[in-house]
Parts: structure tokens; sequence; C-alpha cells
């Protein structure tokens, strides 16, 4: 009986949770940035346009506002 339970509330979880509708599917809104985008966009935030940061995973100096690169992510 428990486990018919514990399987239930799984169920409903996975099916009615924002884990299914923040999956990264096709009806998602964000498109698929890269860890190093996100990086240089934060590191962006408080700069004016023109100012020039090191980046944080190549060292590469990036100029601001931060051109976020779209990956292929397997299409």
């Amino acid at each position: 009986m428990s486990k018919f339970l514990v399987a239930a509330i799984g169920l409903v979880f996975l099916l009615g949770s924002s884990v299914t509708m923040a999956s990264g599917n096709k009806e998602s809104s964000m498109p698929p940035m890269a860890a190093q985008d996100i990086l240089n966009k934060m590191a962006c935030a408080d700069k004016k346009d023109g100012e020039k940061i090191r980046d944080r995973t190549d060292g590469e100096m990036v100029t601001c506002p931060a051109k976020i690169k779209q990956p292929n992510f397997g299409k």
C-alpha cells in the first residue's frame, strides 16, 4: 500500500510540477545558453557599454554588453 502511495505522489509531482515545465522542452520560451555566456552576462550587468571584462572560462577579453553565442546543443 505504501509503495502505491509513494508511486502515486511521485507521478503527480512529475506530471504537474514546475520540473516538467522548466525542463527545456520545445515549448520553453528561454533559449539555451552556455554557462560561459551566463557568466559573461552576469559580469557585464553592472558595467557600462564598451567596458571590457575578462572571460571567466577561457580568459579572453569581452566587450560589454556580452554577446550571447547561441550554441547548438545537439540539434
